[in-house]
Protein backbone atom coordinates (compact mmCIF):
# COMPACT_ATOMS: atom_id res chain seq x y z
CA UNK A 1 0.00 0.00 0.00
CA UNK A 2 1.33 2.88 -0.89
CA UNK A 3 1.08 6.00 1.96
CA UNK A 4 3.23 8.84 -0.23
CA UNK A 5 3.75 9.87 -3.79
CA UNK A 6 7.44 9.07 -5.11
CA UNK A 7 8.15 13.40 -5.02
CA UNK A 8 6.22 13.94 -1.61
CA UNK A 9 9.56 15.65 -0.49
CA UNK A 10 10.32 19.33 0.11
CA UNK A 11 14.02 19.86 0.44
CA UNK A 12 15.23 23.13 1.50
CA UNK A 13 12.14 24.45 -0.77
CA UNK A 14 12.76 22.42 -3.37
CA UNK A 15 11.38 19.36 -4.20
CA UNK A 16 13.18 15.87 -4.12
CA UNK A 17 13.29 13.22 -6.78
CA UNK A 18 15.68 10.96 -4.88
CA UNK A 19 14.63 7.15 -4.57
CA UNK A 20 13.17 6.36 -1.22
CA UNK A 21 16.04 4.46 -0.13
CA UNK A 22 18.61 7.26 -0.18
CA UNK A 23 16.62 9.89 1.33
CA UNK A 24 15.52 6.87 4.30
CA UNK A 25 19.45 5.53 4.08
CA UNK A 26 20.11 6.43 7.95
CA UNK A 27 17.49 8.84 8.81
CA UNK A 28 15.68 10.40 12.08
CA UNK A 29 11.73 10.69 12.01
CA UNK A 30 10.49 14.44 13.22
CA UNK A 31 7.78 15.86 13.84
CA UNK A 32 6.91 19.69 12.56
CA UNK A 33 6.89 22.62 14.89
CA UNK A 34 4.45 25.58 14.19
CA UNK A 35 4.62 28.75 15.83
CA UNK A 36 1.58 30.75 16.81
CA UNK A 37 1.68 34.68 16.60
CA UNK A 38 2.70 34.48 20.64
CA UNK A 39 5.60 33.26 19.50
CA UNK A 40 4.89 29.53 21.67
CA UNK A 41 6.17 26.45 19.43
CA UNK A 42 3.01 23.75 18.81
CA UNK A 43 2.73 20.77 16.51
CA UNK A 44 0.08 18.69 15.34
CA UNK A 45 1.72 15.50 17.49
CA UNK A 46 2.31 13.98 13.81
CA UNK A 47 5.29 13.10 12.06
CA UNK A 48 6.50 15.37 8.78
CA UNK A 49 9.82 14.94 7.82
CA UNK A 50 12.89 13.19 8.13
CA UNK A 51 16.48 14.12 9.20
CA UNK A 52 19.06 12.08 6.98
CA UNK A 53 22.20 11.46 8.19
CA UNK A 54 23.93 10.86 5.12
CA UNK A 55 23.45 14.05 3.71
CA UNK A 56 23.17 16.39 6.74
CA UNK A 57 19.87 17.65 5.32
CA UNK A 58 16.35 17.74 6.56
CA UNK A 59 13.39 16.38 3.84
CA UNK A 60 10.06 17.96 4.71
CA UNK A 61 6.86 15.89 3.61
CA UNK A 62 4.87 18.52 1.49
CA UNK A 63 1.70 16.24 3.20
CA UNK A 64 2.09 13.98 5.92
CA UNK A 65 -0.53 11.00 5.20
CA UNK A 66 -3.36 10.63 7.74
CA UNK A 67 -1.30 7.42 9.36
CA UNK A 68 1.40 9.65 10.42
CA UNK A 69 -0.92 12.14 12.16
CA UNK A 70 -3.49 9.93 13.68
CA UNK A 71 -1.44 6.88 14.51
CA UNK A 72 1.17 6.14 17.71
CA UNK A 73 4.68 5.48 16.57
CA UNK A 74 5.52 3.01 19.14
CA UNK A 75 8.69 1.34 17.14
CA UNK A 76 11.52 1.23 14.15
CA UNK A 77 13.22 -1.80 13.31
CA UNK A 78 15.23 -2.91 10.85
CA UNK A 79 13.93 -0.15 7.95
CA UNK A 80 10.83 -0.59 9.50
CA UNK A 81 8.09 1.65 11.46
CA UNK A 82 5.26 0.21 13.75
CA UNK A 83 2.74 1.89 14.01
CA UNK A 84 -0.60 1.76 16.88
CA UNK A 85 -3.34 3.22 15.10
CA UNK A 86 -7.28 3.84 16.59
CA UNK A 87 -9.11 0.16 18.29
CA UNK A 88 -5.79 -0.84 19.28
CA UNK A 89 -4.76 -2.36 15.71
CA UNK A 90 -0.89 -2.22 15.01
CA UNK A 91 0.72 -2.04 11.33
CA UNK A 92 4.23 -2.04 9.90
CA UNK A 93 5.74 0.43 7.51
CA UNK A 94 8.45 0.41 5.15
CA UNK A 95 9.23 3.83 4.09
CA UNK A 96 11.54 2.20 1.36
CA UNK A 97 8.90 0.71 -0.16
CA UNK A 98 6.18 2.22 0.64
CA UNK A 99 4.58 -1.05 2.08
CA UNK A 100 2.63 -1.41 4.63
CA UNK A 101 0.88 -4.71 6.76
CA UNK A 102 -1.85 -5.14 9.06
CA UNK A 103 -1.28 -6.75 12.40
CA UNK A 104 -3.48 -8.07 15.00
CA UNK A 105 -5.49 -6.01 17.54
CA UNK A 106 -3.37 -6.17 21.03
CA UNK A 107 -6.82 -5.37 22.59
CA UNK A 108 -6.67 -8.10 25.00
CA UNK A 109 -2.90 -7.95 24.98
CA UNK A 110 -3.12 -4.23 26.51
CA UNK A 111 -6.58 -4.52 28.40
CA UNK A 112 -8.26 -2.03 25.93
CA UNK A 113 -11.50 -1.98 24.55
CA UNK A 114 -11.40 0.85 23.44
CA UNK A 115 -9.02 3.62 21.91
CA UNK A 116 -10.67 6.51 19.97
CA UNK A 117 -8.80 9.73 18.72
CA UNK A 118 -10.59 12.54 19.86
CA UNK A 119 -11.03 16.39 18.71
CA UNK A 120 -8.06 17.17 21.17
CA UNK A 121 -5.79 14.70 19.20
CA UNK A 122 -5.78 12.18 22.39
CA UNK A 123 -6.84 8.52 22.49
CA UNK A 124 -10.14 7.97 25.09
CA UNK A 125 -9.64 4.92 26.49
CA UNK A 126 -12.05 2.10 27.65
CA UNK A 127 -10.72 -1.12 29.25
CA UNK A 128 -12.11 -4.35 29.40
CA UNK A 129 -13.76 -5.66 32.95
CA UNK A 130 -10.72 -7.94 33.49
CA UNK A 131 -8.38 -7.39 36.25
CA UNK A 132 -5.25 -6.61 33.66
CA UNK A 133 -6.69 -2.90 32.45
CA UNK A 134 -8.20 -1.96 35.52
CA UNK A 135 -5.60 -2.77 37.76
CA UNK A 136 -2.93 -0.91 35.88
CA UNK A 137 -4.48 2.20 35.03
CA UNK A 138 -7.23 4.44 35.31
CA UNK A 139 -6.72 7.38 33.05
CA UNK A 140 -9.75 7.71 30.63
CA UNK A 141 -7.68 9.56 27.75
CA UNK A 142 -3.84 10.18 26.81
CA UNK A 143 -1.53 11.66 24.48
CA UNK A 144 0.15 9.53 22.15
CA UNK A 145 3.68 9.93 25.01
CA UNK A 146 1.80 7.81 27.70
CA UNK A 147 0.65 5.07 25.22
CA UNK A 148 4.37 4.49 25.15
CA UNK A 149 4.76 5.02 28.50
CA UNK A 150 2.32 2.95 29.45
CA UNK A 151 0.87 0.45 26.66
CA UNK A 152 3.66 -0.21 24.20
CA UNK A 153 7.31 0.92 25.09
CA UNK A 154 9.28 -1.00 22.25
CA UNK A 155 8.33 -3.12 19.16
CA UNK A 156 10.92 -4.59 17.20
CA UNK A 157 11.20 -7.28 14.40
CA UNK A 158 12.80 -10.77 14.33
CA UNK A 159 13.75 -10.18 10.72
CA UNK A 160 12.67 -8.23 7.62
CA UNK A 161 9.35 -8.67 6.26
CA UNK A 162 9.33 -10.43 2.94
CA UNK A 163 7.03 -9.99 -0.03
CA UNK A 164 4.59 -8.50 2.51
CA UNK A 165 4.96 -11.58 4.10
CA UNK A 166 8.11 -14.32 5.02
CA UNK A 167 8.91 -15.85 8.26
CA UNK A 168 9.19 -12.75 10.68
CA UNK A 169 7.65 -12.36 13.83
CA UNK A 170 7.20 -8.75 15.87
CA UNK A 171 7.82 -8.69 19.59
CA UNK A 172 6.66 -5.85 21.91
CA UNK A 173 7.34 -5.18 25.40
CA UNK A 174 4.56 -3.82 26.71
CA UNK A 175 2.28 -2.93 30.20
CA UNK A 176 4.62 -0.86 31.95
CA UNK A 177 7.95 -3.78 30.72
CA UNK A 178 6.64 -6.33 32.85
CA UNK A 179 4.86 -7.88 29.58
CA UNK A 180 6.56 -9.71 26.46
CA UNK A 181 4.47 -10.29 23.18
CA UNK A 182 5.37 -12.54 20.50
CA UNK A 183 3.54 -12.58 17.03
CA UNK A 184 4.43 -14.36 14.01
CA UNK A 185 3.96 -13.94 10.37
CA UNK A 186 0.57 -15.88 9.24
CA UNK A 187 -1.07 -16.22 12.14
CA UNK A 188 -3.85 -14.12 13.71
CA UNK A 189 -2.72 -14.07 17.63
CA UNK A 190 -0.09 -12.89 20.19
CA UNK A 191 1.71 -14.60 22.63
CA UNK A 192 2.72 -13.80 26.01
CA UNK A 193 5.67 -14.86 26.95
CA UNK A 194 6.72 -16.57 30.28
CA UNK A 195 9.04 -13.98 32.20
CA UNK A 196 11.06 -14.23 35.39
CA UNK A 197 12.61 -10.68 35.64
CA UNK A 198 10.25 -7.87 34.69
CA UNK A 199 10.23 -4.96 33.97
CA UNK A 200 12.56 -5.04 30.71
CA UNK A 201 14.86 -1.86 29.37
CA UNK A 202 15.71 -3.48 26.35
CA UNK A 203 14.64 -6.27 23.75
CA UNK A 204 16.77 -6.81 20.58
CA UNK A 205 16.43 -10.22 18.34
CA UNK A 206 19.66 -11.78 17.16
CA UNK A 207 19.51 -14.82 15.00
CA UNK A 208 16.47 -17.26 16.24
CA UNK A 209 16.83 -15.90 19.11
CA UNK A 210 15.25 -13.00 21.47
CA UNK A 211 17.17 -11.30 24.28
CA UNK A 212 15.24 -9.45 27.01
CA UNK A 213 17.88 -6.91 29.29
CA UNK A 214 15.81 -6.67 32.83
CA UNK A 215 16.81 -4.04 35.44
CA UNK A 216 19.00 -5.65 37.61
CA UNK A 217 21.05 -5.80 34.30
CA UNK A 218 20.09 -10.26 33.91
CA UNK A 219 19.03 -11.33 30.37
CA UNK A 220 16.48 -13.71 29.21
CA UNK A 221 16.69 -15.51 26.44
CA UNK A 222 14.09 -18.08 24.28
CA UNK A 223 14.35 -19.11 21.08
CA UNK A 224 11.68 -18.05 18.97
CA UNK A 225 11.95 -21.46 16.39
CA UNK A 226 10.87 -18.71 13.70
CA UNK A 227 8.75 -20.58 11.24
CA UNK A 228 7.44 -23.27 13.68
CA UNK A 229 5.31 -21.49 16.05
CA UNK A 230 6.91 -22.22 18.99
CA UNK A 231 8.62 -20.32 22.07
CA UNK A 232 10.81 -21.73 24.35
CA UNK A 233 12.36 -20.16 26.88
CA UNK A 234 16.31 -21.19 26.94
CA UNK A 235 18.15 -19.76 29.61
CA UNK A 236 18.55 -16.65 32.00
CA UNK A 237 21.46 -15.44 33.23
CA UNK A 238 21.86 -13.49 36.07
CA UNK A 239 25.00 -10.37 35.56
CA UNK A 240 26.19 -8.53 38.55
CA UNK A 241 25.99 -5.01 37.74
CA UNK A 242 29.57 -3.29 36.85
CA UNK A 243 31.02 -1.43 40.09
CA UNK A 244 32.02 2.11 37.63
CA UNK A 245 28.26 2.22 36.75
CA UNK A 246 26.82 1.53 40.30
CA UNK A 247 29.46 3.58 41.77
CA UNK A 248 28.74 6.39 39.58
CA UNK A 249 25.16 6.34 39.97
CA UNK A 250 25.53 6.34 44.00
CA UNK A 251 27.37 9.29 44.17
CA UNK A 252 24.49 10.74 41.45
CA UNK A 253 21.49 8.99 42.84
CA UNK A 254 19.80 12.41 44.05
CA UNK A 255 19.95 13.70 40.51
CA UNK A 256 20.34 11.39 37.83
CA UNK A 257 18.59 8.41 36.30
CA UNK A 258 19.57 5.50 34.44
CA UNK A 259 18.51 3.77 31.12
CA UNK A 260 19.86 0.73 30.03
CA UNK A 261 19.94 -0.94 26.10
CA UNK A 262 21.26 -4.13 24.63
CA UNK A 263 22.59 -4.17 21.33
CA UNK A 264 24.62 -6.77 19.28
CA UNK A 265 27.81 -5.65 17.38
CA UNK A 266 29.87 -7.27 15.25
CA UNK A 267 28.67 -10.67 17.12
CA UNK A 268 29.28 -9.14 20.54
CA UNK A 269 26.35 -8.64 22.70
CA UNK A 270 26.89 -4.60 24.82
CA UNK A 271 25.29 -3.74 27.41
CA UNK A 272 24.65 0.60 27.24
CA UNK A 273 24.02 2.63 30.33
CA UNK A 274 23.03 5.96 29.78
CA UNK A 275 22.55 8.56 32.62
CA UNK A 276 20.47 10.89 32.85
CA UNK A 277 20.20 14.23 34.70
CA UNK A 278 16.78 15.02 35.90
CA UNK A 279 17.31 18.75 35.58
CA UNK A 280 20.21 20.05 33.67
CA UNK A 281 21.42 23.86 33.51
CA UNK A 282 22.58 25.71 30.20
CA UNK A 283 26.17 24.92 31.33
CA UNK A 284 25.69 21.30 32.10
CA UNK A 285 25.50 21.01 35.69
CA UNK A 286 23.21 18.67 37.27
CA UNK A 287 20.60 20.14 40.07
CA UNK A 288 18.60 18.97 42.29
CA UNK A 289 14.97 19.76 42.49
CA UNK A 290 15.74 22.13 45.41
CA UNK A 291 18.35 24.07 43.42
CA UNK A 292 15.59 25.10 41.12
CA UNK A 293 13.67 27.44 43.68
CA UNK A 294 14.54 31.10 43.09
CA UNK A 295 13.43 34.02 45.29
CA UNK A 296 10.42 34.19 43.20
CA UNK A 297 8.63 30.78 44.25
CA UNK A 298 6.20 31.81 40.87
CA UNK A 299 8.47 31.01 38.46
CA UNK A 300 11.16 28.29 39.41
CA UNK A 301 13.99 28.10 37.21
CA UNK A 302 13.19 25.92 34.36
CA UNK A 303 16.15 22.96 33.62
CA UNK A 304 15.25 20.14 31.61
CA UNK A 305 16.12 17.02 31.61
CA UNK A 306 19.31 15.93 29.65
CA UNK A 307 21.32 12.55 28.91
CA UNK A 308 24.59 13.55 30.31
CA UNK A 309 27.18 10.42 30.27
CA UNK A 310 27.34 6.69 28.74
CA UNK A 311 29.06 3.63 29.58
CA UNK A 312 29.63 0.62 27.61
CA UNK A 313 30.41 -2.71 28.43
CA UNK A 314 30.70 -6.09 26.55
CA UNK A 315 29.65 -9.55 27.64
CA UNK A 316 31.78 -11.93 28.71
CA UNK A 317 30.21 -15.52 28.44
CA UNK A 318 32.51 -17.90 29.72
CA UNK A 319 32.86 -15.66 32.85
CA UNK A 320 29.55 -14.47 32.60
CA UNK A 321 30.07 -10.49 33.41
CA UNK A 322 30.44 -7.34 31.63
CA UNK A 323 33.51 -6.39 30.48
CA UNK A 324 34.16 -2.37 29.73
CA UNK A 325 34.37 -1.17 26.37
CA UNK A 326 36.81 1.98 26.26
CA UNK A 327 36.28 2.62 22.27
CA UNK A 328 33.78 1.49 19.91
CA UNK A 329 36.37 1.40 17.28
CA UNK A 330 34.44 1.97 13.53
CA UNK A 331 31.04 1.38 14.87
CA UNK A 332 28.63 4.21 15.60
CA UNK A 333 25.16 2.90 17.96
CA UNK A 334 21.82 3.92 17.85
CA UNK A 335 19.84 3.88 20.58
CA UNK A 336 15.98 5.58 22.00
CA UNK A 337 12.41 4.40 21.02
CA UNK A 338 13.96 2.62 18.25
CA UNK A 339 15.53 -1.28 18.32
CA UNK A 340 18.58 -0.30 19.66
CA UNK A 341 21.12 -0.99 16.59
CA UNK A 342 25.23 -1.15 16.27
CA UNK A 343 26.19 0.15 12.34
CA UNK A 344 29.55 0.25 10.82
CA UNK A 345 30.33 4.17 9.68
CA UNK A 346 31.99 2.84 6.50
CA UNK A 347 28.84 1.95 5.65
CA UNK A 348 27.08 5.30 6.86
CA UNK A 349 29.87 7.45 5.97
CA UNK A 350 28.68 10.58 7.48
CA UNK A 351 27.90 8.70 10.72
CA UNK A 352 31.02 9.16 13.34
CA UNK A 353 32.50 6.67 14.88
CA UNK A 354 33.08 5.77 18.49
CA UNK A 355 29.71 7.76 18.59
CA UNK A 356 26.54 6.48 20.21
CA UNK A 357 23.50 8.61 18.44
CA UNK A 358 20.18 9.13 21.23
CA UNK A 359 16.93 9.90 20.50
CA UNK A 360 14.33 10.37 23.60
CA UNK A 361 12.64 7.57 25.18
CA UNK A 362 11.81 8.99 28.75
CA UNK A 363 8.23 8.53 28.25
CA UNK A 364 8.05 8.83 31.81
CA UNK A 365 9.58 12.75 32.01
CA UNK A 366 8.12 13.63 28.84
CA UNK A 367 4.73 14.85 30.15
CA UNK A 368 6.37 16.47 33.58
CA UNK A 369 6.99 20.00 32.31
CA UNK A 370 4.78 21.81 29.30
CA UNK A 371 8.01 23.63 28.37
CA UNK A 372 9.93 20.57 27.60
CA UNK A 373 10.09 17.22 26.62
CA UNK A 374 11.42 14.51 23.80
CA UNK A 375 14.18 17.09 23.38
CA UNK A 376 16.84 14.78 24.68
CA UNK A 377 18.95 13.47 21.74
CA UNK A 378 22.18 13.66 20.53
CA UNK A 379 25.64 12.41 19.61
CA UNK A 380 27.78 11.28 22.67
CA UNK A 381 31.10 10.62 21.77
CA UNK A 382 32.51 7.45 23.92
CA UNK A 383 36.47 8.28 23.50
CA UNK A 384 35.85 12.39 24.40
CA UNK A 385 33.37 11.83 26.77
CA UNK A 386 30.97 14.64 25.72
CA UNK A 387 28.02 15.32 24.12
CA UNK A 388 26.61 17.28 20.73
CA UNK A 389 23.16 17.96 19.36
CA UNK A 390 22.15 16.34 16.14
CA UNK A 391 19.54 18.67 15.25
CA UNK A 392 18.43 22.01 16.81
CA UNK A 393 14.62 22.70 17.36
CA UNK A 394 13.23 26.06 17.99
CA UNK A 395 11.95 24.21 21.25
CA UNK A 396 12.73 21.72 24.22
CA UNK A 397 8.55 20.64 23.82
CA UNK A 398 8.83 18.10 21.00
CA UNK A 399 5.52 16.14 20.05
CA UNK A 400 6.46 13.20 19.30
CA UNK A 401 10.01 12.39 20.17
CA UNK A 402 11.85 11.96 17.01
CA UNK A 403 12.62 8.12 16.23
CA UNK A 404 15.45 6.63 14.00
CA UNK A 405 14.88 4.80 11.05
CA UNK A 406 17.96 2.48 10.42
CA UNK A 407 18.07 0.28 7.61
CA UNK A 408 18.84 -3.58 8.18
CA UNK A 409 22.89 -3.39 8.98
CA UNK A 410 22.95 -6.90 7.19
CA UNK A 411 21.90 -5.44 3.99
CA UNK A 412 24.83 -2.69 3.89
CA UNK A 413 27.23 -4.56 5.58
CA UNK A 414 26.91 -7.99 3.88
Amino acid sequence: MNLFKQNQFVVHGTYSEKSWFQIFHGSCFLPRNKSKKDGTNVDDNGYHGFWNLRENRLYSLKTAPKEFRECCCIGSSRGWLVFLQENTVPFLFNPFKQVKIQLPSVDRLLGLKKMVRNIDREFELDYFDSEKGSRRFRFKSCPKQRVRECFIQKAILTKKPENNNGNYGLVLLCNKSEEIAYHASGSNYWTVLEVSHPPYQDIICHGNYLYALSDNSSIEVWDLHIGGGRVENTCDIVFRFPDRSLAKLNSLRDVCTMRFYLVESCGDLLFVIRFIGDYVDWDGTLLSEYDLLTEDCNHPKVCPYRTFLFHVYKMDFKELKWVEMDTLGDRALFVGGNQSVSVSTRCFPNCEKDCIYFSDDCWEKMEEDYLYGGHDMGIYNLNIGSSKPIYEFSSDKIQPPPCWIIPDPAMLES
